[in-house]
Parts: structure tokens; C-alpha cells; sequence
């Protein structure tokens, strides 16, 4: 993608294309148009990543108008999406070195609460092509394509179906809500990034996934390395007007995390199977081991 190319699709002049650091899976350009500071989301050569740049538009729309923090959609261009730039802080460890003060990951973990509570508000049936995804069932097919022989992986399936709540609701999910997906500034959360995985499922998917260990980046708290379980819950229930007990959280971290230890061995394949050649692809596929150290854990 070219500033050429982008003005004839944008209809106005654009300058200052420049890529980013960061984004594991498509490209990040920063760019300016008619005065305003944009991003640019580019899948990468023959690649497309989830929908593709119309369905993901689509996601973020349905989310705003429920009242999620998300970037506005600008455009969809020839191979990516272009959108609002959000002023804030996007790295993990930034992030989390600067929650200086006794409330701002309280404050942070109510907020990634509210957003997640609110988007769980939208009717799955307002985002055309939107699939419907049962992950308990897609990554056990995945694990016994990849891998099946893995004792770890198969206690905590094992463990997941026996325990498996009752499906109450099926709500449009973000299928990535995490940290390292939000932009944040010194009042809190800012946005919400990455619609791209966002399908029709079950909202215990995202409730769970933001206390992965592997998402809290090394901080101490159990909601995204920030916030504690209780502030993230009480956020969701103001928006959302749904309690989650105890039990269906932990299910739900375990469920994540067991998503997450088959999503290294994904990565890795991508490596080895020459898709993505990538060093940072075969890197997570090596930490299989330690997110199975999770589950134990998390199972004992």
C-alpha cells in the first residue's frame, strides 16, 4: 500500500505513511488525511486475517453504537481497514508501569468491564456474516490435527466438559479482549483494537480471557496484570445487568487458558508449515510448556 493508491481509495490527499511498530498479524501504518491522524490495518501479502476489513468495519460499528470505546471506521480500502487514531499507550508493560497510582487499575478493570458488559449488549443478529463459534469444540479439533499426544491439554479438556456451565446466552464476542488490544491514557481505557477474531458465541469466552497469566504480562493482577476479578465483574454487571459467579469465572480462565496453550501450537504451525515464516511465530510455539504449567496450576 502506497500513498498513492490510498488517496485514490480515501478521495484525499495523504501523507505521511509511515509503519509501526507492533501488530502480530497484519501491518500497522500510521498516516494523515484532510487534517486527521489515521492507522491503517494491512493483512499481510496473500493473507486475510478473520472476515476481512468489511466484516471487522462492521464489528467495530455494532460496538460503538452500543457504547464501546473503539476507533471510528474511515474507510475500507484494498487489503485493510483504515481508521481513527486513538492518542494512548497500546504496549503491555508501558501500560502497566504506568498505573501509578492505588486507583488506576481498579478504575481500568471497571472500565474493561463495561466496555466487555456493553458489547455483550449488542444483538449478534446486527453484524452480517457474523460466524458462530463453539471454541471448546474448534480448538479440540485443531489440538487433534496438530498434536493430540498432549497429557496436559487433555486433563484440562477432560476438565472443561465435565464442568462445562450451561450455555445461557450467546452474545456478539470480541474473541481477543485483552490487554495489549486496549489503548490507554492517564483517565483509563481509551479504545478497544482488534475486531478482527469477533464472532457469535459465548460471552464466558471473553470474560476469561482477559485473566489469562499469559495476558497480565507479568503484573500482579489477575484481570489483565492491573485489576482484581471483582471490579472487572462489578463493571460488567452495570453494563451488561448480568452477574457471573465465581465458579463460571474460574471456568472461564481455564477455558482461556487452555485456548491459548492450542493457539501456541497454531502459531508455531504457521512457522513450520511455511504459511508465515516468522522467528516470533515459532518463539510462541515454544511457550506451549509454560501455558501447560498454567493449567496445572489453575486445575489444582
Amino acid at each position: 500500500m502506497n500513498e498513492t493508491a490510498l488517496t485514490a481509495a480515501l478521495g484525499e490527499p495523504v501523507t505521511g505513511l509511515e509503519r509501526l511498530t507492533g501488530g502480530s498479524s497484519r501491518e500497522v501504518w500510521a498516516l494523515e488525511a484532510a487534517g486527521r491522524r489515521l492507522i491503517l490495518l494491512a493483512d499481510p501479502p496473500g493473507e486475510r486475517r478473520g472476515g476481512g476489513a468489511t466484516f471487522e468495519a462492521s464489528v467495530i460499528r455494532a460496538a460503538r453504537s452500543a457504547g464501546v470505546a473503539a476507533p471510528e471506521v474511515i474507510a475500507v480500502v484494498p487489503g485493510g481497514l483504515v481508521l481513527q487514531r486513538l492518542d494512548g499507550e497500546t504496549v503491555p508493560r508501558r501500560i502497566l508501569d504506568g498505573l501509578t497510582t492505588g486507583t488506576a487499575g481498579p478504575r481500568l478493570a471497571r472500565q474493561c468491564g463495561d466496555a466487555l458488559g456493553r458489547l455483550h449488549t449488542v444483538d449478534p443478529g446486527a453484524v452480517a456474516a457474523l460466524p458462530d463459534e463453539d471454541r471448546l469444540v474448534e480448538y479440540r479439533a485443531t489440538l487433534d490435527r496438530l498434536d493430540p499426544d498432549r497429557p496436559v491439554l487433555e486433563l484440562a479438556y477432560g476438565w472443561l466438559l465435565e464442568r462445562r456451565p450451561p450455555r445461557r446466552r450467546t452474545t456478539l464476542t470480541h474473541g481477543d479482549f485483552r490487554l495489549g488490544n486496549f489503548v490507554v491514557d492517564g483517565d483509563g481505557l481509551v479504545g478497544v483494537l482488534d475486531w478482527e477474531s469477533a464472532h457469535r458465541g459465548d460471552p464466558l469466552e471473553d470474560l476469561g480471557w482477559i485473566a489469562v497469566r499469559s495476558w497480565r504480562f507479568r503484573g500482579p493482577g489477575v484481570v489483565g496484570g492491573f485489576g482484581d476479578v471483582q471490579d472487572f465483574l462489578d463493571g460488567y454487571r452495570a453494563s451488561a445487568g448480568v452477574d457471573v459467579s465465581d465458579a463460571d469465572f474460574a471456568w472461564a480462565v481455564v477455558l482461556g487458558t487452555w485456548i491459548w496453550a492450542v493457539g501456541c501450537l497454531q502459531q508455531a504451525d504457521r512457522h513450520l508449515s511455511g504459511t508465515t515464516r516468522s522467528i516470533d511465530l515459532a518463539l510462541v510455539g515454544r511457550r506451549v510448556v509454560e501455558v501447560e504449567h498454567d493449567l496445572l496450576g489453575l486445575l489444582r
